[in-house]
């Protein structure tokens, strides 16, 4: 799905936290966003081409602000350039309910019908409208009560896109990248990364780490053949990674290479604020451990292994 999504999403700015709104509220109105058209025969429509797209609208004084923007999410747009992600009939099942800044959305059987790129698009559409509303951080968007199955990806942030446009600079993203020291522990390369419209800049800096050091004296022993299959983040602050089966079969020997390998990467993901461990997955499972070192729980940030 991340794949799919740096392909498509191209709209406004880089998002903190889950607002993406540029309105200024019910005065100055909502900015809802819709899907924007494409020629299913072109392949730069997709790639070029913004898929979400935003127009102002003013809800009716008195209403409950989220109800009000779901029910104007799904009675679609009103310009001729956008078209509703939302299938006929999608109807709300219950109000939306704000918790702990999750806001909770119950959509009809209709949108359960969804899936792939279509579903992606449709919750991004739910997701940048609601993250306007102040004390909504995230939304998680339910079927007739039930959970989308999405795997471990139930929580929607504004952050999971950087949106962009043509007009605007470049978006570039400063961090640190964690490698191996030649002569033990770990050490820092600190870059600037460009973020490409629709790019996840968590995945922007695994990316970029393990495309390896520009220091001669640094590296980062992956095992030949490994490539990231998918990365998110969870309610709860966990970065889950997902790799392919080479990592683990051909795991880094002795143990400390092995540790040091893992807490490259888990230092290098625990800079984000949202982010507190890192879970690592092989093929979509857990494994026990990882050259000897356990992974079945989440790995948070170990400093402690930086020589200066």
């Amino acid at each position: 799905m991340l794949r799919r999504l740096t392909a498509l999403l191209c709209a406004l700015a880089l998002l903190s936290g889950c607002g993406a709104g540029t309105s200024g509220g019910a005065e100055e109105g909502y900015t809802v966003y819709f899907t924007v058209p494409f020629d299913p025969g072109s392949a730069e429509a997709w790639v070029e081409g913004p898929a979400l797209a935003g127009e102002t609208r003013r809800l009716p004084q008195g209403e409950d602000v989220l109800n009000a923007l779901v029910e104007v999410l799904l009675s679609g747009p009103l310009s001729d350039g956008l078209t509703s992600p939302f299938p006929a009939g999608t109807h709300q099942v219950s109000p939306p309910v704000l918790e702990d800044g999750v806001c909770t959305v119950n959509l009809s059987e209709q949108y359960g019908g969804l899936s792939d790129v279509d579903l992606t698009l449709a919750d991004y559409c739910v997701t940048l409208t609601l993250c306007q509303v102040e004390g909504v951080e995230a939304v998680t968007i339910l079927v007739e009560g039930a959970v989308i199955p999405y795997g471990d990806h139930q929580l929607l942030q504004g952050s999971d896109v950087v949106l962009s446009s043509a007009e605007d600079e470049p978006v570039y993203l400063a961090a640190d990248l964690y490698f191996l020291r030649e002569g033990g522990g770990l050490a820092v390369e600190s870059r600037e990364l460009l973020v490409p419209s629709g790019s996840l800049p968590a995945e922007v800096l695994l990316q970029a780490l393990l495309d390896g050091p520009e220091v001669e004296e640094h590296d980062l022993p992956l095992p030949e053949g490994t490539d990231l299959i998918d990365l998110w983040v969870n309610r709860d602050g966990t970065c889950y990674v997902n790799f392919s089966a080479p990592f683990l079969e051909k795991e880094p020997v002795p143990t400390s290479q092995a540790r040091l390998l893992l807490y490259a990467i888990v230092n290098t993901l625990c800079q984000f604020s949202d982010v507190s461990a890192v879970r690592l997955l092989v093929e979509g499972e857990s494994p026990e451990a990882y050259g000897g070192v356990p992974t079945a729980s989440p790995l948070e940030a170990n400093l402690d292994l930086v020589v200066p």
